[in-house]
């Protein structure tokens, strides 16, 4: 089965680092493409993950954030003051 064909439209300036990179590392265009791809989707594919939990229900109340925080800058004001 053939893989989909993307394309899109990139600034000449991405398109010759991109080019400096293919050849100092002997791989191809499509090789570093796939892989920045890739890791993009993987850092940013939280955003699946919290919007299936708003949809489920599983949420966080908001004074439990809060106390959270506040805890936190508590802990800080004191270990800056114990120095």
């Amino acid at each position: 089965m053939a893989s989909p064909v993307l394309s899109f439209r990139v600034e000449e300036t991405l398109v010759k680092q991109l080019d400096q990179l293919s050849e100092a590392t002997d791989r191809d265009r499509q090789y570093h493409l796939k892989r920045a791809l890739a890791r993009y989707i993987e850092a940013e594919s939280w955003h699946i993950k919290a919007i299936a939990d708003a949809d489920a229900g599983n949420l966080t109340d908001l004074k439990t954030i809060k106390a959270k925080w506040v805890d936190r800058a508590k802990h800080r004001t004191d270990r800056q003051s114990e120095q």
